[in-house]
């Protein structure tokens, strides 16, 4: 759960924080990069449409080193409903269970600042202390959380990585509700196998743009990892397994990592079919009296493992929407649908890609703006296992 609104902003660090910055049948989501590492470390109608084939079997070229991930939303730094009476001796416990289940990554909501108080570096000063090693980060700012309250903080999302993370990223949702949200990226070591990795916290109040910002994360984990496919993606989804929410990602290809757990519980840990690994263990931690937060964390053991064979589709769309809007792409086969879009990633000024690993055969697709207004024309032809270009009109 959360509170508020805010700014975009990222940081990375290693001790101290660098800032870095829907139609009938017949986007561009937000990216900002976050960087500056501090220490060194840390249509158109159819015309106009090509299609060329692609490698359509694509899979991880390496495969991934054993390690444990901890996703679990800090509740920013309140300590009502736990044991605890000040946030050191919170994230004390949470950084004893890390050394002690040697936790390799974090993945983390409602990572609060304040002044002079900024969450994600007390608990990687408590991690340092407790496992002997250095440990790197990324965090950006969703919103204020509880305004004009004694609790008001600037809320985020962030990620603790054991040794030196690279290549740091927001994503600032296409589709926003009540709350601005925002996902954090970054790869992990290579000692760990360079994962994708990516924190999220959805929309709360409002189903569609919950299950929007899923479609997109799916789809962007895809794109951004292009064609190993190594994303997990672990957060709160703010929605229960089996629904819309959550089964945008089963629908891309994702492995549930703690399918079963807990049928009411709204954290969840995905990792992506194709990824040479695998969820070997799935456990709710910080349960009962050794609760930390109002969510319990999840505990995810990842193993080196064969990945699964898969046929690339990717489909890029040549056309600036203007500052504010996004394309999205609609279809007849499963992954897409006619009635809700997926957010296509926006890579550069003018180009937005959708890869989905999941169609096999001739399919139909549209491009939309802002999901509402399609571009004109028939349907364009969809070739699976081929790269496609289209120039959308709208």
């Amino acid at each position: 759960m959360s509170s508020d609104g805010g700014q975009t902003e990222g940081s990375t660090s290693t001790g101290s924080t660098g800032d870095t910055s829907t139609g009938t049948p017949t986007g561009s989501s937000g990216d900002t990069s976050t960087g500056d590492t501090s220490t060194g470390t840390s249509s158109g109608s159819s015309s106009g449409t090509e299609a060329t084939t692609s490698s359509s079997s694509t899979g991880a070229d390496e495969p991934s080193a054993p390690f444990t991930l901890l996703s679990l939303n800090l509740h920013c730094f309140r300590v009502d409903g736990t044991v605890y009476a000040t946030n050191a001796e919170r994230f004390a416990a949470i950084a004893s269970l890390a050394a002690a289940r040697e936790v390799a990554v974090l993945t983390l909501q409602e990572a609060c600042e304040r002044p002079g108080e900024k969450a994600i570096e007390l608990l990687r000063a408590a991690l340092e202390q407790q496992t002997g090693v250095p440990w790197t980060s990324t965090w950006a700012l969703a919103h204020v959380a509880w305004e004009g309250t004694p609790d008001e903080a600037d809320e985020g999302v962030g990620l603790l990585v054991r040794g030196a993370l690279s290549d740091p990223g927001a994503l600032e949702h296409a589709v926003q509700g009540a709350l601005r949200r925002i996902a954090v990226s970054a790869t992990l070591p290579p000692a760990l196998g360079s994962p994708r990795v990516t924190s999220v916290h959805f929309e709360v109040f409002e189903p569609e743009a919950r299950t929007m910002q899923a479609r997109e994360v799916a789809a962007a984990g895809l794109v951004d990892t292009d064609s190993t496919y190594a994303v997990i993606i672990a957060g709160d989804f703010n929605d229960v397994e089996g629904s819309a929410t959550h089964a945008a990602f089963p629908a891309m290809g994702y492995l549930a990592a703690d399918a079963g757990l807990d049928p009411s519980g709204i954290d969840h840990v995905m990792s992506h079919r194709a990824a040479q690994l695998r969820p070997t263990l799935a456990e709710q931690v910080f349960l009962g009296a050794q609760a930390v937060s109002d969510h319990p964390g999840i505990l995810v053991r990842f193993e080196p493992a064969t990945g699964d064979i898969v046929t690339t589709t990717r489909i890029t769309a040549e056309s600036d929407p203007g500052a504010d809007h996004f394309l999205s792409l609609r279809g007849d086969t499963a992954p897409l649908d006619w009635d809700r879009g997926f957010p296509m990633r926006a890579v550069k000024p003018g180009e937005h890609v959708f890869v989905t690993t999941e169609i096999a055969a001739p399919f139909a697709f549209k491009t939309l703006l802002d999901d509402t207004t399609w571009q004109t024309g028939p349907n364009v032809e969809g070739v699976a296992g081929a790269a496609q270009v289209v120039m959308p009109v709208f």
